[in-house]
């Protein structure tokens, strides 16, 4: 890797390179990229399969660009996408917060065409923040409850259907917990959730 071969030509000047970073951009003639550069030195370059990365805390904010974002994307639903994603980890991790800086950079321009620092009076993101939550709690609560023990062929939304429940996997009692529970005269406390002796598993 690359911080193989040059870690100790920079370590003789203090310098150990381990930052992790977004870079994208165009040169004149030539076509946007991105890249994600790793730790190590080492890199990769979005492309169709991959759209877009993502570094910092992600894991809140990524299901929904899964599901949204492609190359055919346009901008400005792009950026909403981001906005969304961003209020999603606001909202799932308190070490996270504003302001936030969003760039866009269109193709062939060659200069930052829009950009702006979002802060808590921010109107549009504002919005975002009301309208998605209520929204995605409609969508949930449009869904149908799952149904149990009913055969799917008689009904919709059979979530176990009927005959072919399965069960838990179920752990022996130990066996100081066994003698405890017998000699108190009553069940351990682990036996209550225990299968009968001799039933089967599915």
């Amino acid at each position: 890797t690359v911080y193989q071969r040059d870690s100790e030509h920079l370590q003789h000047f203090g310098i150990d390179f381990n930052v992790s970073m977004i870079v994208g951009g165009q040169i004149a003639g030539e076509r946007c990229r991105l890249f994600q550069m790793y730790s190590a030195g080492n890199f990769i370059e979005a492309h169709n399969e991959n759209s877009y990365f993502q570094i910092g805390e992600a894991k809140y904010g990524k299901p929904i660009i899964d599901r949204v974002i492609n190359p055919q994307t346009p901008l400005d639903e792009a950026a909403k996408c981001a906005l969304i994603s961003m209020d999603s980890t606001l909202r799932s991790n308190i070490s996270v917060g504003l302001p936030l800086d969003l760039l866009i950079y269109e193709t062939g321009q060659l200069v930052v065409s829009r950009f702006v620092t979002i802060d808590e009076h921010n109107q549009y993101f504002q919005m975002i923040r009301n309208s998605w939550g209520g929204q995605l709690k409609a969508v949930f609560e449009g869904i149908a409850d799952p149904v149990w023990d009913a055969a799917p062929e008689a009904t919709a939304n059979v979530l176990s259907s009927v005959g072919l429940a399965s069960q838990p996997v179920r752990m022996p009692v130990p066996a100081g917990l066994a003698k405890q529970g017998a000699k108190g005269g009553h069940a351990g406390l682990q036996t209550l959730a225990q299968q009968e002796a001799g039933s089967q598993q599915n």
